[in-house]
């Protein structure tokens, strides 16, 4: 009876090790991402926001696990309460599978696992900044929050904390920067021409932005800098052969809103007041 109660532990603690915790929570990591990116994408494209069932995805997604990681407390909890903790359980005999397997070579297990994913964005943030090093996991929660650290830094002309703040955020975050800069962009470049910005402003806005800049991202397309500001004048994009990278697009921009309110005499805590002053005019629209 013994054995058959301790075979029955092991059995409760294998499907607990079995369950893909890991996998969903990756899963819903690389959601969040791809929503980020959905979000430069529909921006740039001038469409709609991007579909909230992604977001919605990746809180199923959080949830799943969450729940698998409860089903697991559960079942060590149902294995302390017969009498068997989780240490007392020894894994049964399979000696006698493995003598009648046949004879062969095995792959080493690292082999066997899947190869680990690049990390695109610090590795896009340190070819932009022309740094590397220190890579923190944690950042701003937010894409408005980090435009405002990246303002912060950018004022400072502090490149090292601007990657920082950068990476920390990571890429779900990092390219919504994308869809919260365009507003800012159009809004400062008002300021600094006095009046709605139009093409022929577009030499004006470029000579008071880009030597700002260039000593934060000395590795940046003069091109991103052109394409972002050409959206902010409503003037003809450059012509380009290939696409804008979106961490490009997304880093650039948040930079040039910080060029932007240096040149109009404006620090990073009055970004907020450029949001208000954004939402006033949307209210006298509607």
């Amino acid at each position: 009876m013994s054995s058959l109660l301790h075979a029955l532990a092991y059995r409760i603690l294998q499907v607990g090790e079995e369950l893909p915790i890991g996998q969903v929570a990756s899963a819903a990591d690389r959601l969040r991402s791809a929503h980020g990116l959905l979000a430069w994408v529909t921006q740039a494209s001038a469409t709609a926001a991007p579909a909230p069932s992604l977001a919605a995805a990746g809180e199923h997604l959080d949830h799943a696990a969450g729940a698998m990681l409860a089903a697991r407390e559960a079942l060590t909890g149902y294995l302390q309460s017969i009498g068997l903790p989780r240490e007392a359980v020894a894994p049964p005999d399979r000696a006698w599978q493995a003598a009648l397997a046949p004879a062969g070579p095995r792959r080493p297990r690292r082999e066997l696992e899947p190869p680990a994913l690049g990390n695109f964005w610090a590795e896009a943030l340190d070819r932009l900044t022309g740094q590397s090093g220190h890579r923190p996991d944690k950042g701003a929660r937010t894409s408005p929050e980090l435009l405002h650290r990246c303002a912060r830094a950018a004022l400072a002309e502090d490149r090292g904390k601007l990657r920082r703040e950068l990476i920390g955020a990571g890429p779900a975050v990092g390219l919504g920067l994308s869809a919260v800069t365009a507003a800012p962009l159009r809004h400062l470049a008002a300021e600094l021409v006095s009046h709605p910005p139009r093409a022929e402003d577009l030499p004006e806005v470029r000579r008071a932005t880009l030597p700002r800049v260039r000593p934060l991202l000395p590795a940046v397309d003069e091109v991103v800098v052109d394409e972002l500001l050409a959206r902010a004048c409503h003037a003809p994009p450059p012509d380009v052969e290939v696409p804008v990278h979106p961490v490009d697009s997304a880093v650039t921009g948040a930079v040039l809103v910080a060029a932007l309110l240096g040149a109009t005499g404006r620090d990073a805590d009055e970004l907020a007041r450029v949001v208000e002053e954004l939402a006033e005019k949307e209210k006298e629209r509607g």
